[in-house]
This record gives structure tokens, C-alpha cells and sequence, in this order.
């Protein structure tokens, strides 16, 4: 699914009505037991195309097949997934399992809605270790696991081969040291170097790389006004300033993909669902994809990730678990990597999927270093009041105080109302 402006679909989050208890279960049945009745659960998903939807369906097939005592009917939530997703939770009428962006994880974890998965993990001996910490901590909150992520994604360098080399460049830049003097060479002949959105999705690894933060995990508090920010988003802003980045809108595109696919930017920056929609709209353009460049000797990516996790009004959480463990395994993750419609989220499978796949090797190759996507339970407001202030802050040419300055406090006032 093709992620635009916000990331991964940063949706306004609403507050879901205070669902029984918050602390973990203490004693969950054994997921290992089986009931003698047939017992009938639902999983929730949304489905960006008909191949992902059959894809769930092979699993859930597998699932039924060694489990015959669990039968699982699928649902497709169409619409603005998460607002269809909240009122459920609050209705306790939700999908014992279903599909959660990192986006907002910490908000439906934080409202109580979700089952802490700690028990279920070491009652069924859950093998984590297949999992890069990242990957498991965008599911964390307060110590405790709500999710066990399915795959994931991080941004790469797509680049155009043939702009390149009219600007008699041979190869794409690995640090960005080199893109600026590539930049410079491209501009000469009148090309433009890279389409970026000013977009914290798109930009916060130039923060992390010269040792800022705009989040404090700890607090669940935003800290725009940091003064190690100052560098990172002034390197950013200098970028747009000289039009070695330029916006899709500047040309005519809602989002990077579009004028990559149409030949008017030498490179990009995004995830790999640029690689079906590039095949859908310029089929027969040959582009490469390369790592995301370091920056100060420093490789921060972004992680955009989706888990399944389990309905804390679920009537069967052992069953539920035990359907949750299955389609986050090994077996499941398997299925995903054949398909090629998503990168898994298990160390054990991405090899096997490069095989496959080896033109996705940048965007595996960014996960080593990549920060989730998320920013506590600050959500919508967060990004609303980063992004504005950035987006004024360099059409108004302020410097990057100011831009922090003008975010802390607008999200402050969004946050006190």
C-alpha cells in the first residue's frame, strides 16, 4: 500500500472509551489447549488489494488446517481504517485480532482497548529473537507487548539511471556529502535532484543523524525546542532552500512517486511501495534502488510497520493468541515473502525473500538503523504541528528555532484544548 504525506496513514486519533482494566492478564489460559467446542474468531484487517486479501486467506487456510477446532472468518474494515477500528474497541464489538499501524499503536495501547500479548508470548514460547528490537518496540508500550509485527518497510534511494548520466554521473550518491555535489551537477543541466515532501516522515533521519530527537519516549512529550534539533532541520530546510530537494507538488504530484515515474527528478525518497506503483505507471522506465544515504557517518532510516493485535473484550484470548502467533510465524511470514507483497517482519524470512526479491535489498538493508514511525500518543497533533511549522518556516525563510519554536507551541494550544 502506497503510504502518502503522513507516512503510513497518520489518521486524527480519537479517544476510545476506557476498556476494562489496563494492567496485564495474570493468568491466560494455555494457548496450547484446545476446546472441544468449535470456537469462532474474527480477524480484522483492511486490504490495499485483492492479492493481499487472498494472501490472508492462504494463511488463515493453514492456520484452519492445524487447528480444526478454530475457525476464523476474515473482515475487510474498508474506509478510514482506524476511525472504523476505534468505535469497535470502545463498543467492545472489535475483531479478536486485526491489523495496527506503529503510526498509532501507542493510542489504542495507551486506551486500554488492547490485550498485553507478555503471557501469551511465554506460555506459547513466541520466538522474539527473529525480530530486530526496533521492530518489537514500535509495538512496546510501558514495558509491555501489545503486537507482534507482520512486516515492514523503511525508505531507499530510487534514481534514475539515464538523468544521471547526462550530468555524467556514474553511480548514486551513498552519503550525502555526494548528493550535494551530484545535486549541483544536475541542476547544471537543468534536472532536478531529488523529489521529497516536507514531510517528517520523510525527513526525521536527518534529525536522528546529527543528534536530535523530537519525541521523548519516556514522557510521551514532544521536544521540538531541543537545541540538538537545530542542526539536523536547518541541514534539512538548506536542502529545499537550494532546490536540491523539491517538492511532488512543485511538480505537479501528490506524493514523490509521481513525477519519479514521469522522468522529471533524478532520484526520491521512498518506501518500497514505489516498486508496484512504479510497475503500474511507468512500466518499461528502468530506475535502480540504492541504501538510504549517511549522513555524518550515521545511517538513521524511518520503520513503517503493521502488527496484529488482539481485542482485550476478546471472548477467546488463548485461541486468539495462538491465531495471532500463527499469522506473525514463521510458516505465515513465509507465505508473505512469496508473494512479494511485503517485506516480513522475521529475520529468518527476509533472506529467502531477497532471493526472490533482490531489488528490494536497500530497503531491508535500512531497517538496521531505522526508528518506528511514531510518536507516542501525541498522533495527528504531532505531526500536524511539525509539518505546518516546517512547511511556513521554509517558504517564510526562518531559521530552524523558529520553525521548532512555532511547532512546540502550536501543538501545545492543540493539546491544552
Amino acid at each position: 500500500m502506497k503510504k502518502r504525506v503522513a507516512g503510513i496513514a497518520c489518521i486524527t486519533l480519537v479517544g476510545i472509551g476506557a476498556v476494562s482494566g489496563c494492567g496485564v492478564q495474570s493468568q491466560p489460559s494455555s494457548t496450547g489447549s484446545a476446546s472441544v467446542a468449535p470456537v469462532h474468531l474474527t480477524l480484522g484487517m483492511w486490504a490495499s488489494s485483492p492479492a493481499e486479501k487472498t494472501l490472508v486467506q492462504n494463511q488463515v487456510a493453514a492456520f484452519e488446517k492445524q487447528n480444526p477446532n478454530i475457525k476464523v472468518s476474515i473482515q475487510v474494515i474498508t474506509g478510514n481504517y482506524l476511525q472504523a477500528l476505534q468505535p469497535m474497541l470502545a463498543a467492545h464489538n472489535a475483531p479478536d485480532i486485526f491489523y495496527v499501524d506503529s503510526s498509532y499503536a501507542p493510542t489504542l495501547e495507551a486506551s486500554g482497548a488492547i490485550m498485553p500479548l507478555d503471557n501469551y508470548v511465554k506460555q506459547d514460547h513466541v520466538d522474539m529473537s527473529d525480530f530486530r528490537s526496533n521492530l518489537l518496540n514500535a509495538f512496546k508500550w510501558k514495558g509491555h507487548i501489545y503486537g507482534i509485527p507482520k512486516d515492514m518497510n523503511t525508505m531507499a534511494l530510487e534514481y534514475n539511471p539515464s538523468l544521471l548520466a547526462k550530468a555524467g554521473i556514474k553511480a548514486p550518491p551513498k552519503t550525502w556529502s555526494e548528493f550535494d555535489q551530484d545535486a549541483a551537477k544536475l541542476k547544471a543541466k537543468g534536472i532536478v535532484p531529488l523529489d521529497m515532501p516536507i514531510d517528517v516522515a520523510r525527513y526525521y533521519p536527518f534529525i536522528a543523524d546529527m543528534g536530535g530527537s523530537y519525541y521523548n519516549e519516556m514522557k510521551d512529550q514532544a521536544t521540538f525546542t531541543n537545541k540538538a534539533n537545530d542542526a539536523g532541520l536547518t541541514w534539512f530546510m538548506k536542502e529545499m532552500e537550494e532546490k536540491n530537494f523539491v517538492t511532488p507538488q512543485d511538480q505537479g504530484g501528490s506524493w514523490a512517486g509521481i513525477p519519479f515515474a514521469q522522468g522529471k527528478a533524478a532520484m526520491a525518497l521512498e518506501g518500497a511501495w514505489l516498486v508496484p506503483s512504479m510497475q503500474q505507471t511507468a512500466p518499461n522506465m528502468k530506475y535502480g534502488i540504492a541504501d538510504f544515504p549517511s549522513l555524518h557517518g550515521k545511517d538513521a532510516n524511518m520503520l513503517f510497520t503493521v502488527a496484529y493485535e488482539m481485542a482485550r473484550t476478546t471472548q477467546h484470548p488463548a485461541e486468539a493468541a495462538k491465531l495471532l502467533f500463527f499469522m506473525t510465524g514463521k510458516q505465515a511470514l513465509k507465505m508473505t515473502a512469496d508473494s512479494g507483497l511485503a517485506i516480513p517482519s522475521r529475520t529468518s524470512e527476509q533472506g529467502e525473500f531477497l532471493k526472490k526479491y533482490p531489488s528490494y535489498k536497500g530497503f531491508v538493508d535500512g531497517l538496521k538503523a531505522a526508528i518506528p514511525y511514531q510518536f507516542g500518543t501525541l498522533g495527528q497533533n504531532f505531526l500536524d504541528a511539525i509539518n505546518n511549522a516546517t512547511q511556513q518556516g521554509i517558504l517564510k525563510k526562518e531559521s530552524a528555532a523558529q520553525v521548532l519554536s512555532q511547532a512546540q507551541q502550536t501543538l501545545n494550544s492543540q493539546m491544552n484544548d
